[in-house]
């Protein structure tokens, strides 16, 4: 499965399923991971026909990216597990992990936000967005330098990130019955 030079790595979850894989592994690459991989890396995972090669294929995901590590620091790895922990206790939706939501992605690469505000709505009955702004502009763990802001929506099931695009049609009629 080659991607079309101007096409972008896959973000969707079912995208990023590989069934021939057992649980531990089949979403393996869902959140922060997939952006952590090279486009060449989510085609070999795809490609993966066992849980024995995903178990390969993950040790040398992690030694590419601890290779070089300063001694007495931490490793890529041990940040990305801190990090994952805590964005499962924090954001967990459903049976979804708290480290593959769109704010545990953002936790994850990048760290503690500087600040968490909210804004109001811009329509009566619009949430507020919840608002996340980084003033340090280190690289996270994929290499690249956090956006100075955040913002995240809560749509009843789930808080995705907010891109600025209009809430989904069915949006308000969901808020209004999940009032009573």
């Amino acid at each position: 499965m080659a991607f079309p030079a101007e096409a972008k790595k896959p973000k969707d979850p079912d995208e990023l399923f590989n069934p021939l894989l057992g649980p531990d592994y089949s979403h393996w690459l869902v959140g922060p991971l997939v952006e952590m991989a090279t486009e060449g890396e989510v085609e070999d995972f795809l490609l993966l026909a066992s849980d024995e090669d995903a178990e390969a294929f993950v040790d040398r995901f992690w030694e590419a990216r601890n290779a070089g590590t300063k001694v007495f620091t931490k490793t890529p790895q041990q940040i990305f597990e801190a990090r994952a922990e805590d964005a499962d206790k924090r954001f967990s939706e459903g049976t979804y992990p708290g480290s593959r939501t769109d704010r545990g992605t953002i936790l994850v690469l990048f760290g503690e936000p500087d600040t968490i505000e909210f804004e109001s709505p811009r329509k009566v009955d619009d949430p507020p967005l919840e608002v996340w702004r980084y003033k340090t502009r280190e690289k996270g763990l994929h290499g690249k330098k956090p956006k100075k802001q955040y913002r995240f929506v809560d749509l009843g099931r789930q808080v995705v990130r907010y891109t600025g695009q209009t809430l989904p049609p069915d949006f308000r009629q969901r808020l209004k019955r999940r009032r009573f």
